[in-house]
């Protein structure tokens, strides 16, 4: 088939299956998905628009990455203060620990059969520390929920994401070794590693400054667009040409043009305007790598790792929320708003299937759990919100 015809038929399908399973309270990134799994079992994806996966993930992880630096504008980040950042910090290590034990545990006494459990365990547990906004955005947008609790989660799991691509950017550089079988300490991979996100940061920030700077002499409307998708183009390729961190440095360009530029809103609203066609191609791709038959022997494994995030993510928010001295409903309740996944964590997992083939596998397990986790993620913040009595409409 026609490459171009094929990629218009995927978008339509796609975007048709959206229409009717929107009715049914399905998310279209969990659409999407499903479509490229049977898009993919029906070998209807053309091997030309396949051949592109590597580089379309890191484009569209790129501009992931460059939406969430938004979050961080240093107003905002003032008004929570450090009891916010400390809810949050906490939390992640708390998921990523818990996920992580649990796997290991299990992985070594051979109750789950996984093949290398440190690598697996720890992938997996810096996968678990993302948390996906926009389901959970949509929940207190539409019950109009104000109050204490409402601002640490929008903190919250905006925040986490950011904590969660500097833990996968060090698991990276640990898991390199295991599978290399080249011994590293843990110092030697954290030192690694921090080299790679302190240089992400620089090169981000620079990148950043010129966007910020740019922006004062455009006028154009379609130029306010064109100059931010160069500059996060040539971020990718920079991280690319030096093996830095895609995820980080353009999450640093977000956020430097959200402190720096006074036409920051204007940015972020075009380029989310523009990336929908992007994000539902990713998403299709993603899904078309589902194997079916891994997901029923895996189940157990699926399974584990949706109870040990739910438990990680609900009780690291309370430790947290205690040792921050915060509101007693963010200690409660903050947690249930923390469940759901999609994005950041399916790019992790398909950046671990392209980094280790070997390891393909755990894209399966983690599409599979953020399918539950989409369902779970809407009802958990719905659940937080009116037991703490911050919904204003029924």
């Amino acid at each position: 088939m026609d490459t171009i015809l094929n990629l218009g038929l995927i978008f339509v399908i796609a975007l048709i299956s959206a229409f009717f399973l929107r009715k049914l309270k399905v998310p279209n990134v969990l659409t999407y998905i499903i479509v490229g799994a049977l898009l993919g079992k029906l070998n209807f994806l053309s091997s030309s628009i396949l051949r592109y996966e590597d580089t379309i993930t890191s484009v569209t992880l790129g501009f992931i990455a460059f939406i969430i630096g938004e979050s961080f504008r240093w107003k905002e980040l003032k008004e929570i203060g450090l009891p916010g950042i400390i809810v949050t910090t906490v939390q992640a290590v708390v998921t990523t620990l818990v996920v992580f034990l649990g796997f290991f545990i299990l992985g070594i006494t051979h109750l789950i059969k996984v093949p290398y459990p440190m690598a697996v365990s720890l992938l997996l547990a810096v996968t678990a520390t993302a948390t996906a906004p926009a389901a959970t955005f949509m929940v207190l947008r539409e019950y109009k929920a104000k109050g204490p609790l409402t601002n640490y989660i929008f903190l919250a799991v905006t925040l986490d994401d950011a904590i969660g691509i500097v833990f996968f950017d060090i698991a990276i550089v640990i898991v390199k070794s295991i599978l290399t079988g080249v011994r590293v300490s843990l110092f030697d991979a954290t030192l690694v590693a921090s080299k790679e996100i302190i240089l992400s940061f620089f090169a981000g920030a620079l990148l950043g400054i010129v966007l910020s700077y740019g922006m004062r002499f455009l006028e154009l409307k379609e130029e306010t667009l064109i100059l931010p998708i160069g500059i996060v183009l040539i971020a990718i390729g920079v991280s690319r040409i030096f093996n830095l961190s895609p995820l980080l440095i353009n999450m640093v360009v977000g956020a430097t043009l959200a402190n720096l530029s006074k036409r920051e809103s204007e940015v972020f609203s075009a380029t989310e305007n523009w990336l929908p066609p992007l994000f539902l191609l990713f998403f299709v791709i993603s899904g078309s790598t589902l194997d079916f038959t891994l997901i029923l022997k895996g189940g157990l494994l699926i399974f584990v790792y949706i109870v040990l995030r739910s438990i990680g993510k609900i009780y690291g928010c309370d430790i947290g929320a205690r040792l921050a001295k915060a509101p007693e409903n963010v200690q409660k309740y903050l947690g249930f708003a923390m469940l759901n996944q999609a994005g950041v964590a399916i790019g992790f997992s398909v950046l671990v299937k392209n980094m280790f083939p070997q390891l393909a596998f755990i894209n399966t397990y983690v599409l599979a759990a953020i399918a539950v986790f989409g369902i779970l993620g809407p009802i958990g913040a719905k659940f937080a919100i009116f037991k703490a009595h911050e919904a204003t409409t029924e």
